[in-house]
Formats: structure tokens, C-alpha cells, sequence
């Protein structure tokens, strides 16, 4: 029982340690983390949690999309996503994708945690609209810990 307490504690600080003043967004009930890959670095700080990352981890999450659609079609995106302005649009038939505004993981000046895309012609109202897919840099985190941040199932 002991190990399980330090456990949790050690968990919850690992997720607060990092968050500034943002506070967590609830994922609607059909949100789901499809997984983690591997692509390029990021340095970050979350307009959308408020969570700081570094590394090359991204975290695909999909709310009415298919994980399968999300997960194939990520890797391209993210190699549009490098060479792409913070803002700029992401050609994916079918959807309307963008390169996300963050803050640097200093805190100042402007940066890129990843992409969101929507199912549709129009621009997704959040991470977590419907028919949307996003892929998020994510290191140092674990697919347990995104959802328990978020309260994803």
C-alpha cells in the first residue's frame, strides 16, 4: 500500500511541477490517445494545458476520429509541421490541419507544440472539438499521465 501512495505522489507532482497558470481542459467523453511516436524535437509551453515539454515524443489524441486515420496520417503531417510557420496551414485532403501557437518553453516568445487537424473544410475550435486529431509533443510524459491530466478514458 505504501508503494502504491508514493507512487501516486510521485505522479501528481510529475504532472503539477510543470503547469503555469493554464488550467487543464477536460477531454469530451469520445476523446482518445491513440499513442505516442517519435519525431521531431520540441520545446514548448502549452497555450492549451499549460504543460512545458522537450523531446521528440508527440502524443496523437483524437476526438471522432478514427486512432487508425490519426496515427497514419501524423508522421507526414509532422514533417510538414517543421518546415512550417507557427500558424500556417497543413495540406491534408479532407481536413483543415494547422501548426499550433505556444509559447517558447521559457515562457516568452512564440513556438510550436505540434498540429491539429479537423475533419471538415473550416479550422478546429480546440484539441478536443469533434472530428478532430491532434498530435502533441509530449516528452516527458506517458500515455497514463496525458490521461489522467486531461481525464481520458
Amino acid at each position: 500500500m505504501r508503494a502504491s501512495s508514493i507512487a501516486a505522489c510521485a505522479l501528481l507532482a510529475a504532472l503539477a511541477a510543470p503547469i503555469s497558470r493554464a488550467a487543464p481542459v477536460a477531454a469530451p467523453p469520445d476523446t482518445r490517445v491513440c499513442g505516442q511516436i517519435q519525431g521531431p524535437h520540441v520545446e514548448y509551453l502549452s497555450a492549451v494545458s499549460g504543460l512545458k515539454s522537450r523531446g521528440s515524443t508527440w502524443t496523437v489524441i483524437a476526438t471522432g476520429v478514427p486512432c487508425g486515420e490519426a496515427l497514419a496520417k501524423s508522421p507526414r503531417l509532422l514533417g510538414l509541421w517543421v518546415k512550417a510557420k507557427v500558424g500556417a496551414r497543413l495540406p491534408l485532403a479532407g481536413y483543415a490541419c494547422s501548426k499550433m501557437a505556444d509559447s517558447a518553453y521559457s515562457g516568452s516568445g512564440r513556438s510550436s507544440g505540434g498540429f491539429v487537424c479537423h475533419r471538415g473544410p473550416g479550422p478546429a475550435a480546440s484539441v478536443f472539438g469533434p472530428n478532430t486529431f491532434t498530435a502533441r509533443g509530449t516528452a516527458p510524459y506517458t500515455v497514463a499521465q496525458i490521461k489522467a491530466f486531461f481525464g481520458i478514458r
